[in-house]
């Protein structure tokens, strides 16, 4: 597929499109430590992280086919199974994914690879076990009430799929240390419901697109995606994935608009040029 060619009147064509080649090589780099879990339909069937409801032409469907044509599928959650992913959406709290990964490696390399074996460990063990994540404490804690849920509502085998999305929205919720972004994640990557995940990414994302000083809160920017586009599972999924990659890897908070693959969709990019 063909790197758009942005202008960039600081730099010459030829380095400019290097530098696309280069941001759009790397973001789509699957995390080769880890595996992508996507849960199975409520059939039990595999789900094709390729198929997905038409988005329309609304500003989040046009964002999110430009994003797709440009770059593809995001591969993103990493993780080998539900509890991977949901024990990675409290790990990442405050930190980079990288850390949060190596973070995960290291509990399975000791042996604490699902709900059952975290819960069991010592504490003290499992602290010392992610202490290079950060807040590791804290952390400890949260992991070992997610998995005293888990278990208790048989979350690996079933147990939660008869719930809807908005009972188990709030159990998630319920538990300590878990907000709204974090089960957000938890419901989408683990459970497989048509849920959008809103980030700090997304919030600034927004308004640099629609060059709008107006700031929405969390669930303002989920409503506004959840009236505009259909609620299917694989196209909030990959919205997320494509969110977070543009702006982990050009948007950033100091933006590389002359390589942006949308620079011709964000009014306060354009007005940089």
């Amino acid at each position: 597929m063909a790197i758009p060619a942005l202008p960039n009147r600081k730099a010459g064509r030829v380095e400019t499109l290097r530098e696309a080649a280069r941001l759009k090589r790397e973001s789509m780099q699957p995390d080769l430590r880890r595996e992508r879990w996507i849960p199975p339909d409520k059939y039990g069937r595999p789900q094709d992280p390729t198929s997905w409801a038409t988005p329309g032409d609304g500003f989040w469907g046009r964002f999110f086919i430009n994003m797709w044509d440009a770059w593809g599928d995001p591969y993103w959650w990493p993780g080998a199974n539900a509890w991977e992913c949901a024990s990675g959406a409290i790990l990442v709290q405050n930190t980079t994914w990288n850390s949060a990964s190596k973070t995960i490696l290291s509990l399975c390399e000791a042996g604490y690879n699902d709900a059952e074996s975290l819960l069991a460990a010592p504490v003290e063990t499992v602290e010392q076990t992610i202490r290079s994540v950060g807040y590791y404490r804290a952390k400890t804690r949260k992991l070992r009430e997610l998995a005293a849920w888990w278990i208790a509502n048989s979350a690996d085998t079933g147990g939660v799929d008869d719930i809807s999305d908005d009972d188990l929205r709030a159990q998630l919720l319920n538990i300590w240390g878990i907000g709204p972004e974090t089960a957000d994640d938890i419901l989408v990557y683990c459970f497989g419901r048509p849920w959008f995940v809103v980030d700090a990414y997304a919030i600034r994302l927004r308004q640099r697109l629609t060059g709008s000083d107006l700031k929405l809160s969390y669930d303002q920017l989920q409503q506004e995606v959840h009236a505009e586009l259909p609620r299917d599972y694989m196209l909030l999924h990959q919205l997320h994935g494509l969110v977070d990659k543009l702006c982990g890897y050009v948007c950033q908070k100091k933006p590389s608009c002359e390589v942006c693959p949308i620079l011709e969709l964000c009014e306060y990019g354009k007005g940089r040029q």
